[in-house]
């Protein structure tokens, strides 16, 4: 695991790209392949995980503050806004939970096989889809407190940091939002495959990355609100918590950075696979994790 905060060292071919283009802030190399990449928004920190089985936490400057190693790979990492808990999928039906110094605090084993997890702001409950439909909230102390089920997988999960609600999104075929006793909001049919979700901070907005679609917006009760089409097949993106910027991966390699609009305001072709992709609150700045190159923060004018 190697770090570093100069950026005229490290400048990659991919960085000139088309638009204005940003400067790198710092990047961290990882040991392994980078498998997974979590965010806490307020505290400022980075966690990433690979295939070495190391986590670490990586320090708004760039620098590795702690390092662990668990027992088994990690494909599905999250982690609270304030910073001070996380939890991820090891294995195929494990769930880690984790405190501010990587410490695992308990385990606990699912049912089946699981797809995604999702954290609260706070990181007192956690969601967890299987591969059979089931989907369950726990508690801080690894408690069921509710379920549902869905006609299909749940893929991906967010929790809204501003109400105690859980939306999802199948890789095809269902949008879906549901609160913390497991009673539904809501469920809308959704006619593209799915790569990713992430919404605003107040959930008024749902972006998916809709592959061949594009970028598909939602507002919070799940109508359809419009969506932005771009070159390539999108399978990755993230947006600010106000809907100011967006970042996108495509299928193809292009890493394109967008307003509030849909206007490109930056593009580029990148060789490695994009494995996950984190947009600043504010929207100055993104984060970018590589399967092999690891992970760059791309600064368009943030601190």
């Amino acid at each position: 695991m190697t770090s570093t905060g100069e950026p005229a060292s490290n400048n990659p071919k991919w960085l000139k790209g088309k638009g204005l283009g940003p400067q790198v802030k710092w990047h961290v190399g990882s040991d392994g392949k980078l498998t997974a990449l979590a965010y806490a928004r307020e505290s400022g920190d980075l966690f990433l995980t690979d295939e070495s089985q190391t986590i670490s936490r990586i320090d708004r400057l760039g620098q590795i503050t702690a390092l662990n190693r668990v027992q088994d790979s990690i494909f599905a990492l999250v982690w609270s806004d304030d910073g001070r808990f996380g939890a991820a999928i090891s294995g195929e039906e494990t769930v880690l939970r984790f405190d501010r110094e990587l410490k695992t605090l308990h385990t606990f084993n699912l049912p089946e096989v699981g797809l995604a997890i999702a954290i609260s702001p706070f990181g007192n409950h956690l969601a967890v889809s299987l591969s059979n439909g089931r989907n369950i909230f726990y508690n801080e102390r690894k408690r069921r407190i509710a379920q549902f089920e869905t006609i299909r997988p749940m893929s991906f999960l967010k929790f809204c940091p501003s109400e105690p609600i859980v939306f999802g999104a199948a890789e095809h075929g269902m949008l879906c939002c549901y609160n913390l006793s497991g009673a539904q909001i809501w469920q809308e049919k959704n006619f593209s495959n799915v790569g990713g979700i992430h919404i605003t901070g107040d959930g008024d907005l749902i972006y998916l990355a809709s592959f061949g679609h594009g970028i598909e917006a939602f507002d919070g009760d799940g109508a359809s609100v419009g969506s932005y089409v771009l070159d390539g097949t999108v399978n990755s993106l993230a947006v600010s918590y106000e809907p100011q910027r967006l970042i996108a991966g495509t299928v193809e390699g292009s890493l394109i950075w967008l307003d509030a609009d849909g206007e490109l305001l930056w593009s580029t072709t990148v060789t490695d696979k994009i494995i996950d992709l984190i947009c600043d609150p504010f929207g100055e700045w993104a984060i970018v994790g590589f399967e092999n190159e690891g992970v760059y923060r791309l600064d368009w004018g943030g601190i």
